[in-house]
């Protein structure tokens, strides 16, 4: 995404109309888009001021000085960037008190509140900490939110994609300082982490030990690459020297008609629309 800055004019009808929003914690990058309208996608990223301000403080004048977001949706999304989750089976345990256990066990002290998506098709529930003033605020401002963890969408999405082929695939979301990963193979997800990355060599050593732990092929196997262009660009140089298929993944074609805007905003979540979240 960079830095780039979409200025948004709404249509004075947005009803019809879906929000989604992504935090993360130098800013945010919010969306409108109808998918019944051409061209209706409109994106607009914010880098939040490094001024003292609390995570809350940022997203409530965030919020505040974009009046656009106060308005009524048919939907909103809310995904949240955040390292602090862990994986549930869900053949393990459904009631949510039992979950949380889980995540209090990862995560010792913690003073998050705890959100749950569940993976349908990954056949898992994945439970994510949330800063307790921010979500309040957030719940709200804003009409039944739906509050997703970044690899909800991404490894939702990556699993239709990777049921075509024979080889096992690595997927690999890229953004400045971020990087998320998820594998497959034919029997379903394999692997999949989030985390923050100082230097990109760090992260392209990541992704090639990821791929040695999971015994994938050098030579059939497949890395596919997203998000940002110029970490994507270094990655691809990198990790070519040891696995012969690096590739771009294919942006959705089903999202070309919502506008070329789509494709400079953050695929986590422009994928939201294709994962029945």
């Amino acid at each position: 995404m960079g830095d780039s800055i979409f200025k948004i004019i709404p249509p004075e009808n947005t009803e019809s109309y879906t929000l989604s929003i992504r935090l993360r914690n130098d800013g945010c990058y919010f969306a409108i888009s109808n998918p019944e309208v051409n061209n209706s996608y409109r994106g607009e990223n914010i880098i939040f001021t490094p001024n003292g301000n609390t995570l809350l403080r940022s997203i409530e004048e965030t919020v505040y000085n974009h009046p656009v977001l106060l308005r009524n949706f048919r939907k909103i999304y809310i995904i949240i960037q955040s390292s602090r989750f862990t994986f549930i089976p869900k053949a393990i345990e459904e009631k949510e008190e039992k979950l949380n256990a889980y995540y209090d066990f990862c995560f010792p002290n913690h003073t998050d509140k705890i959100l749950c998506n569940e993976w349908k098709k990954n056949q898992l529930y994945n439970l994510f900490g949330v800063e307790k003033d921010s979500y309040a605020f957030l719940k709200r401002t804003f009409d039944n939110p739906v509050f997703l963890h970044q690899l909800t969408p991404l490894c939702e999405y990556f699993y239709n994609r990777s049921r075509t082929g024979n080889n096992s695939k690595m997927y690999v979301h890229l953004q400045k300082g971020w990087i998320d990963i998820a594998c497959f193979n034919k029997a379903g997800m394999l692997f999949a982490n989030s985390f923050e990355y100082g230097d990109i060599h760090d992260a392209a050593y990541y992704i090639l030990n990821v791929w040695e732990q999971q015994q994938f092929d050098q030579e059939t196997d497949e890395l596919q690459l997203t998000g940002d262009k110029t970490p994507r660009q270094i990655i691809t140089r990198i990790t070519q020297e040891y696995i012969r298929q690096v590739m771009p993944s294919i942006f959705p074609p089903q999202l070309f008609k919502l506008g070329k805007e789509t494709l400079e905003a953050p695929f986590d979540l422009t994928v939201i629309p294709l994962c029945e979240l």
